[in-house]
């Protein structure tokens, strides 16, 4: 399950990579790049393109609900230009249409892959591939496009996104994160601290987008043995996640990601999750990142 959204930091892309070739919707910031910097990272001149070159793997459900797990890797590439208009695997294209210091807002478009039913994944290279699928069909490759605000205060970050779809679903999708950031237990390398992020957040949606994942019509019911279902939307589940950033030079950093998210609503309610699934999804992951400005 993907946890994350939002990094934008120099330091903080390590963290990024386990997120990047994730299956699932949910994408909740790991880490706020301003609340890096506000618990004592060293300031330095910021080139007008600011690059992200990072590797990662991280073990996590095979789909939104589901009970098997699987260990995925995969690279990331993040570019930010101006400290405003950014794109990357994770983050999708965007830009920082408002920006203050305590405050940034601007649209945002990203991908959401592929949905198999025969559990396959594109990055995954160890695991069980799940059948649950089986019978319930594919759904489509989705392009979402909507808009984000972050708002920052010391240590603090609180974030929220509003994506709708158009392709493989066509919902709206909503996700909220807070965050608190500091230095690890007083833990540095060299004159950089070893910071810990962690945070709640959220995941409301429509029924559209409900439906594409959770519903089983007559089709999928014949196919499958599951009973017919229709959801109505709403919060579809909530969680908390951590990430420890290690900087390794002033250029290489690393990260241990961990988090824990509880399906809500129709969507623990579906027979799909509730007969071949679990509302309990968690993910643990490792990244490595390199940047560098121009």
């Amino acid at each position: 399950m993907k946890i994350s959204v939002w990094c934008r930091s120099a330091v903080l892309c390590a963290a990024a990579t386990l997120g990047a070739t994730a299956s699932s919707a949910q994408e909740r910031p790991p880490l706020d790049p301003d609340a890096i910097r506000a618990v004592g990272t060293p300031d330095e001149p910021r080139d007008d393109w600011q690059i992200q070159l990072g590797v990662g793997g991280f073990y996590s459900p095979n789909f939104v609900g589901s009970k098997d797990y699987q260990f995925q890797a995969g690279p990331n590439i993040a570019v930010r230009y101006k400290d405003r208009f950014f794109i990357s695997v994770l983050d999708g294209v965007g830009f920082d249409l408002i920006k203050t210091d305590s405050f940034r807002a601007g649209p945002v478009v990203k991908f959401q892959q592929q949905r198999r039913e025969n559990g396959k994944s594109t990055f995954m290279i160890a695991g069980k591939r799940s059948t649950a699928l089986l019978g319930m069909g594919d759904v489509d490759a989705t392009i979402e496009a909507g808009g984000y605000i972050r708002y920052q205060s010391g240590p603090f970050s609180a974030n929220a996104e509003v994506r709708k779809g158009l392709g493989g679903h066509d919902g709206v999708i909503a996700e909220f994160g807070l965050r608190y950031t500091t230095p690890f237990a007083g833990l540095s390398v060299g004159d950089r601290p070893i910071i810990l992020s962690v945070g709640p957040g959220a995941t409301v949606v429509d029924s559209n987008y409900e439906a594409t994942y959770f519903s089983i019509d007559a089709g999928q019911s014949s196919r499958t043995g599951l009973a017919r279902f229709d959801t109505k939307g709403g919060l579809q589940s909530y969680g908390v996640n951590a990430v420890v950033v290690v900087p390794i030079s002033p250029k290489l950093s690393a990260a241990l990601i961990g988090g824990f998210d509880r399906l809500s609503g129709d969507a623990a309610k579906s027979p799909l999750v509730r007969e071949r699934g679990s509302r309990n999804q968690k993910t643990l992951g490792l990244g490595l990142t390199y940047r560098f400005g121009l």
